[in-house]
């Protein structure tokens, strides 16, 4: 039980997180259609200051055109809160607006141990894995690649990697195979792990959904619903069965959130997974128990940062938004970024294509007040990056 003291230091320590949240300023970068003076169409990145949750400066920083750099096609990430680094790998240096490196190939991670971009390169004239130092602002070839040549999803420790793949349509639901890479280039089956999905999927029918849980395991699915852990000798373990999963789209996938809570997403239902860590045991008075691993509905999904919001969008509303377990709006909304104590949505009317969307909505914990910004044609929201 918590003494007295104790009690009014934690309520004081909450009081203070507002306080040290302001202690700091954040600029919100965002990624702005428009054209240039030949009709030929732009992307520009924008800074936009917040100081006690209200702009203070905006900036132009680069503008581009869409067929030269392109913003709008997957996740950018922001490195040493310097650096956009975008799916393709192309480099930009946030602090001079200036392009440090135009890629012609795909973005396979940041290096953190030497501060470099790991680009793979597969054209008719080169192939390889290529780095770009952020020190130097060196290209090169990387001639042992090692672990950074092999596909798929790259282990915790990086040391491995996972790959699903779907045999020709041959009957329907399919089968799919999870391959695991090592760094000699070697492929080792772990099984079939099938994954039913709808007739009108889009994308790669049949394809297994999995993620990693730590270097030594993996979780997947065994049919819709039938969650299992496998481990990377190809051993599987039952975990449990979640009833009602429909298939819908691609069939229901395992994600993650900014909160790293795994959840499993059927397009229409979703469950929140609990896995415990190895070795799965708890004590509870005087004995030892086996951890069991469990599922419940997935209802608000984490942001990081103490932000989260409802997983789903209400067809009255849209989404209720949270900051430390506390409402502070609702919005027809997607694609939220959060900083310390700031968070930075997409938003629309209620019901609207939020691939058009009205504008950006900025909330701050310093004045627990919303802020509008209307460019006229988002293309992105790019992060947050401190003063």
């Amino acid at each position: 039980m918590k003494t007295m003291p104790g009690l009014l230091l934690l309520y004081l320590a909450l009081l203070m997180l507002p306080l040290r949240a302001s202690e700091h300023n954040y600029s919100l970068i965002l990624a702005e259609y428009g054209e240039d003076s030949t009709g030929e169409q732009t992307q520009t990145l924008v800074r936009y200051r917040f100081k006690a949750g209200k702009i203070v400066a905006t900036r132009r920083l680069l503008t581009t055109r869409t067929l030269d750099l392109r913003y709008d096609v997957g996740p950018n990430l922001i490195y040493r809160n310097r650096f956009i680094i975008t799916k393709g790998g192309d480099v930009i240096d946030l602090t001079t607006g200036r392009i440090l490196w135009k890629s012609d190939g795909d973005l396979v991670a940041i290096d953190r141990d030497s501060d470099s971009v790991i680009i793979r390169v597969d054209r008719e004239t080169d192939q390889g894995i290529y780095s770009f130092d952020l020190n130097s602002f060196r290209y090169r070839k990387v001639q042992q690649p090692g672990p950074w040549e092999m596909p798929g999803v790259r282990s915790p420790g990086g040391q491995l990697s996972a790959s699903g793949t779907t045999d020709e349509v041959q009957e329907w639901p399919l089968s799919g195979k999870i391959s695991l890479w090592r760094p000699d280039g070697k492929e080792v089956s772990l099984g079939e792990f099938p994954s039913e999905s709808a007739d009108n999927c889009s994308g790669i029918p049949g394809r297994p959904t999995f993620l990693w849980l730590d270097d030594q395991h993996l979780l997947t699915q065994q049919g819709n619903g039938n969650l299992v852990r496998v481990d990377i000798t190809g051993k599987v373990e039952p975990l449990f069965t979640v009833p009602g999963v429909k298939t819908h789209v691609c069939g229901p996938q395992l994600l993650r959130d900014a909160d790293n809570n795994i959840y499993y997403d059927d397009w229409e239902h979703a469950w929140l997974i609990h896995i415990p860590e190895a070795p799965w045991l708890w004590q509870g008075d005087s004995n030892w128990f086996v951890a069991e691993s469990s599922y419940e509905p997935y209802l608000w999904q984490g942001h990081g940062n103490g932000f989260a919001s409802e997983f789903r969008q209400d067809p009255a509303y849209g989404q209720k938004i949270l900051h430390r377990g506390i409402e502070i709006g609702r919005w027809w909304s997607s694609s939220m970024v959060t900083a310390p104590g700031h968070i930075a949505l997409i938003f629309g009317p209620v019901g609207s294509n939020l691939g058009y969307p009205e504008g950006v909505k900025v909330w701050s914990v310093e004045n627990e007040k919303w802020t509008t910004i209307t460019p006229k044609w988002l293309t992105a929201i790019i992060g947050w990056v401190e003063d």
